[in-house]
């Protein structure tokens, strides 16, 4: 959650509530949107120094703008330099796949299905998503903002290295794409993995141990 805080915050200063929205609206497949998660990686980002804030008044209510700060790009430029570990392995939820044979026989099919049902939904999101970003990319939004905010650009260009506003703007947004592609062929190839797994627990002779399941 950190992590992802830190990677919302090189773009652009954010409220908590702004910060929430993203989160929900484009994240809520890898992460929980819950205002407390999110308060609770602040507060370790703001004792790490990570990020800073100033306060303002809009409609009598006191608010926060949160910000990064230099100490919090350097992490966040050393956590980019680290290869991300795609192989899944690490979700507790895998362990409802590995400790399935402790159910009863005739509650296995409904928990595939259960399972299929929830990547189905989260996949429903992915492409729902995917379309929203084909109509809108939220480049010229971005552009505008680093024009008005050039000090704060500039601290984007110390991770980035690259000066040009466009083309950081197009190598941020490519890279947003593809890992939405990614999140969508994985639901896909899921789906279609558990779906023949129910076809092979139907098939009397079958033995996973000797033979794929794909």
């Amino acid at each position: 959650m950190d992590k992802l805080i830190l990677g919302l915050l090189m773009l652009r200063q954010l409220t908590v509530y702004e910060i929430r929205g993203i989160i929900k609206r484009n994240f809520k497949t890898a992460c929980s949107d819950s205002l407390g998660s999110i308060q609770a990686a602040i507060k370790k980002l703001l004792a790490a120094e990570m990020i800073t804030f100033n306060e303002y008044v809009e409609k009598s209510v006191n608010k926060k703008r949160y910000s990064i700060t230099d100490k919090g790009r350097v992490e966040f430029s050393a956590w980019l330099k680290i290869p991300a570990n795609l192989d899944g392995s690490k979700t507790t939820e895998n362990a409802k796949l590995l400790f399935m044979g402790f159910a009863p026989q005739k509650e296995r099919f409904k928990l595939i299905d259960g399972m299929i049902k929830n990547l189905e939904e989260g996949l429903g999101y992915m492409t729902v998503l995917r379309t929203y970003i084909k109509e809108n990319d939220g480049k010229d939004t971005a552009l505008e903002y680093w024009k008005q905010n050039p000090e704060y650009y500039e601290g984007l260009t110390k991770v980035t290295q690259i000066t040009d506003m466009k083309q950081n703007a197009d190598s941020i947004i490519f890279f947003q794409v593809a890992s939405l592609l990614q999140g969508i062929d994985t639901f896909k190839f899921n789906i279609q993995w558990l779906q023949s797994l129910k076809e092979k627990m139907n098939t009397t002779n079958f033995n996973p141990i000797e033979e794929d399941i794909l």
